[in-house]
């Protein structure tokens, strides 16, 4: 498993304010680091790690697709 390198810091995402989610104004979350970034590219820019670009439960997931305007 990779280690973080602490580069991502320089990529750390604020919180949104209000009830909008992380997810729908494009910030990410590295599983390894355990951080949310705001960056343009798929892995994480210090460990390597795929970023995670959609939440992992069902209800949010839907909540994200509804928010986006995408039907399945």
């Amino acid at each position: 498993m990779s280690t973080c390198n602490e580069i991502c810091k320089r990529f750390r995402a604020l919180k949104p304010i209000g009830r909008i989610g992380r997810y729908e104004i494009g910030q990410k979350l590295c599983g390894n680091c355990g951080i949310f970034i705001k960056f343009n590219g798929f892995q994480c820019p210090c460990c390597g790690r795929k970023l995670r670009v959609t939440p992992k439960s069902a209800k949010y997931r839907k909540q994200l697709r509804t928010a986006q305007g995408i039907d399945y």
